[in-house]
């Protein structure tokens, strides 16, 4: 439920978060994808269209977080927006299907957040 310092969350905005929860499904679902390609044999140039690949991934990401950081500070939830704010993992320079876990679950933690605030916030 919404502290009295924190307004309940308008239907728009719960639209919004909504919404941007779903991204993160879809970013998860796009680093699952990444990392069954990570997995298979791979070599020269077909790796490093991979590693590419996946640096494109983390940056669809941290783009995601930080609008929704901003997105959540201009209506008051700066204690949840800072974990959108902190920077994704990024891959080491021969990726691993461990930095694509590791991406994952920065994602998953943040789909957790705004989950938990829509549920916090519901009637």
């Amino acid at each position: 439920m919404a502290t009295p310092s924190t307004p309940p969350l308008t239907p728009q905005f719960r639209l919004w978060l909504e919404n941007e929860h779903a991204r993160g499904g879809q970013a998860v679902r796009a680093i699952t994808r990444q990392r069954r390609l990570l997995l298979a044999e791979t070599h020269g140039l077909e790796r490093f269209r991979l590693r590419l690949a996946l640096v494109d991934l983390t940056g669809s990401v941290a783009k995601w977080g930080n609008g929704v950081n901003d997105g959540l500070n201009k209506v008051g939830r700066a204690e949840t927006g800072a974990l959108f704010a902190i920077p994704p993992p990024f891959a080491a320079t021969d990726p691993t299907a461990e930095d694509c876990d590791n991406l994952a679950e920065y994602v998953e933690v943040r789909m957790k957040a705004l989950h938990d605030l829509l549920a916090d916030d519901s009637p």
